[in-house]
């Protein structure tokens, strides 16, 4: 497949560390008023709630599935599909807004319902928000159904938005705040219950 030399160049090639290779700027989106993280569940699991990724001009969110949960990890509205997807969109909402975000940054949605005879109610409830939003044009979306990773949960939204760079997060704005002798408080997302999952 290689010739003798490239073989001899490859194993000659010094190996892959952290320390030899750039990286872009990341870090974890998280929001405790609203959602614990995933690896504080009692039996805990490896992901974050999102990633926030630094770009030339821009920031890129990538928030996780989120699904009807509350700040414990604790599932809310079991059987109650209206319920379950309009606490996705408030927990959504929540940690769009610790990241200095609105629906009007979001690019794209996949949604995942459980049994796809719920779609026309789940579109009623999204339709109701993106207007209530004044979101023109709406983001891109697909949704799909799947199974989820608890049974009580009917539905299941992740999400990508884009900011401009100098948009910072919440608790950035806080902490700078404070250094400038204000004591100015992040705006807490409004609407009600507690977003999660």
């Amino acid at each position: 497949m290689f010739s003798q030399a490239e073989d001899q160049s490859i194993a000659a090639a010094p190996p892959l560390g952290r320390e030899t290779l750039a990286r872009v700027p990341k870090s974890a989106i998280r929001n405790p008023d609203v959602l614990c993280e995933a690896y504080d569940y009692p039996q805990p699991v490896a992901f974050s709630r999102g990633m926030r990724v630094e770009l030339d001009g821009c920031a890129m969110l990538f928030l996780s599935g989120t699904a009807s949960v509350d700040e414990r990890g604790c599932s809310v509205h079991p059987g109650d599909f209206a319920a379950q997807t309009q606490r996705v969109f408030s927990n959504l909402s929540a940690l769009l807004t610790g990241e200095g975000a609105d629906w009007h940054d979001v690019v794209r949605t996949t949604c995942y319902l459980v049994d796809f005879r719920h779609y026309e109610g789940f579109n009623a409830i999204r339709n109701r928000f993106y207007a209530e939003h004044g979101l023109d044009p709406v983001p891109a979306s697909t949704c799909v159904q799947a199974g989820l990773c608890r049974p009580e949960l009917l539905v299941e939204i992740e999400l990508i938005a884009m900011v401009p760079k100098d948009r910072l997060p919440a608790d950035h704005r806080l902490q700078e705040a404070r250094s400038h002798g204000r004591s100015e408080e992040p705006r807490r997302p409004s609407g009600g219950a507690s977003p999660s999952a």
